[in-house]
């Protein structure tokens, strides 16, 4: 197929996610756009890169509301007397505890941010038994909903360099990051009904808030977050169904009723959740990693999902890191040869580097990923 204009970025996202013919292939940085907002531009080997791939790459910028004022971790205002906070350094990594008073006792976690690694590790959850539930439940659920007005003035300054996306949690995503994974098996082996109350109070706060923001003109493409937590090895197919596609599947419906875009992000092994995944009938799936990281080629994807959605992946991020220049061109090659066929196909990494400073090693076959990407990528 062929298109004979060549078309911007935003157009070619849109169109690509709505099945319509483009020019090319839509060719991410993921996490650059946006997400990595707060510190990328400090370091000027990242910044080379986002230099080197303006006009080049199709932004998918993420976005996210103000939520001054309001606790997402419930969806709800707490009173600052509820709430202590505690930081200390310890060599290079800063520690964040948080204690939140509730009227059953309180709740503590601790968060570690480590010097050059730009993101947040948790090493102490809410949650650690079937007394903390009853302690979060405790908390008092009065809704307050974030202010949406930067939503069109983010739109107006991306343009035509792509679209925005917003991170949308799903009931399973708030509900297992309550706990470790591991305290979050072992309560679901013994109190599954105690998970279902869980999942079915999220998905009630998340649904108003999918639809306070819809409703306010957010209407652009969502990245679901959360339904990898159900998905083998961690746990049998028929919780897939149970804990997402009875969730997932409103939300994906609510956000087409006003005209928006919906993506299923889910790492790891898809194979046997993949028909479950496709009859919720989002725009998109991400990442699809290839064998050994998860377990289907990108080709039987395709197959399997037809024309019906928008496939979005399939480079592991850990081969800018071990790959050569020549090994990320065959990459490359191999994912647009298996994906793009046909059309509703975007070149995407499983994830970013977040380190400082940046290996030259991985800038290079970044930009080589751009390269090829363009070079292989045409219709």
């Amino acid at each position: 197929m062929s298109v004979q204009c060549t078309l911007s970025s935003r157009e070619r996202l849109l169109r690509t996610l709505k099945g319509k013919q483009v020019d090319r292939v839509p060719v991410s940085l993921y996490e650059f756009d946006g997400f990595y907002d707060s510190w990328i531009g400090k370091y000027p080997e990242y910044r080379d890169i986002l230099e080197y791939a303006r006009g080049k790459t199709d932004k998918m910028y993420f976005w996210s509301p103000d939520w001054k004022g309001i606790n997402q971790f419930c969806f709800t205002p707490i009173e600052k007397k509820m709430l202590k906070t505690k930081e200390w350094q310890d060599g290079n990594r800063r520690y964040v505890r948080t204690i939140i008073h509730t009227p059953k006792g309180n709740l503590q976690s601790t968060r570690i941010v480590e010097e050059g690694i730009h993101t947040v590790w948790q090493k102490e959850h809410f949650c650690k038994s079937i007394e903390d539930v009853e302690k979060f439940l405790s908390i008092p659920y009065d809704p307050v909903f974030p202010d949406v007005s930067g939503f069109r003035q983010a739109d107006k300054r991306l343009g035509d360099e792509g679209i925005l996306l917003v991170d949308l949690p799903d009931p399973l995503c708030m509900v297992a990051e309550l706990f470790s994974f591991s305290d979050f098996l072992s309560l679901l082996l013994t109190e599954e009904k105690v998970i279902i109350k869980l999942l079915d109070i999220f998905y009630e706060r998340i649904h108003k808030y999918l639809e306070h923001l819809l409703k306010n003109g957010v209407i652009t493409l969502y990245r679901i977050v959360g339904p990898e937590y159900a998905t083998p090895p961690y746990l049998a197919p028929s919780y897939f169904d149970k804990f997402v596609c009875k969730y997932d599947k409103n939300l994906i419906s609510l956000i087409h009723s006003y005209g928006g875009l919906a993506r299923i992000h889910c790492h790891g092994r898809i194979r046997q959740v993949l028909d479950m995944i496709i009859s919720m009938q989002p725009d998109a799936l991400d990442p699809i990693e290839p064998p050994p990281d998860g377990d289907i080629e990108l080709k039987e994807v395709k197959k399997r999902a037809g024309d019906k959605i928008t496939l979005m992946g399939n480079i592991e991020e850990r081969c800018f890191e071990t790959c050569s220049k020549k090994e990320i061109d065959a990459l490359v090659r191999k994912a647009i040869e298996e994906g793009a066929s046909g059309g509703r196909f975007v070149l995407l990494p499983t994830a970013m580097p977040l380190t400082t400073p940046l290996d030259p090693k991985i800038k290079e076959n970044i930009i080589q990923y751009i390269d090829s990407g363009l070079k292989y990528g045409g219709y």
